[in-house]
């Protein structure tokens, strides 16, 4: 008995999805979002599951299953196969690329699964903006420049203490714990 190749279309844009999406004639996983650098930000894994597919009435028996794939950078697949006499009590997956050398029953119907899994990469995300003038009401910090800093100039009420006929006095308590170091005090009229 000669061995003989077969070619199998299987319709990757049938069948379930999880996590999955067919887009442009590829399988791949579902956007979740983009990054600050405008990158794609991908579910970190998900899978398909083809239908049942009729392989009886296509050839009497196999030796084996094997896979043609393109695959895109930063990602990992592995696909599995099953098999079912009934359509519906199926064997346990087999991983295709382990398995294809070992003889299979013959069977009625045959299932596919691509499993995928996302490659872990860096990516930039803003947490803020600070463009929203007034969110971080901080004596402490400033936002309203578009950037967040701390202040640098403290404006502080003093309390008028004594007054004289030539002028009144005013004092302001500053405490050594909320300042690293004082550069300057500047004291105004008014």
């Amino acid at each position: 008995m000669a061995i003989q190749e077969i070619d199998l279309d299987i319709d990757l844009s049938i069948g379930t999805f999880n996590n999955t999406i067919y887009q442009d004639q590829k399988l791949r996983l579902e956007e979740q979002g983009r990054d600050a650098d405008g990158n794609v930000i991908y579910v970190s894994s998900g899978f398909w599951e083809s239908d049942a597919i009729l392989i009886r009435d296509k050839f009497a028996s196999f030796n084996g299953v094997s896979a043609h794939i393109s695959s895109s950078a930063g990602s990992v697949y592995k696909i599995y196969w099953s098999t079912s006499d009934d359509g519906f009590q199926w064997t346990e997956y087999e991983d295709v690329q382990e398995q294809v050398a070992v003889p299979k029953a013959q069977a009625k119907y045959a299932k596919v699964r691509i499993e995928i899994t996302a490659e872990k990469q860096e990516s930039t995300f803003y947490t803020d903006s600070f463009m929203e003038k007034g969110t971080y009401s901080n004596p402490y910090v400033e936002s309203d420049s578009g950037a967040l800093r701390l202040r640098a100039k403290y404006s502080l009420k003093m309390d008028q203490t004594a007054v004289t006929s030539s002028g009144a006095f005013y004092q302001q308590k500053v405490e050594r714990t909320k300042f690293k170091k004082i550069d300057q005090i500047r004291v105004g009229k008014g």
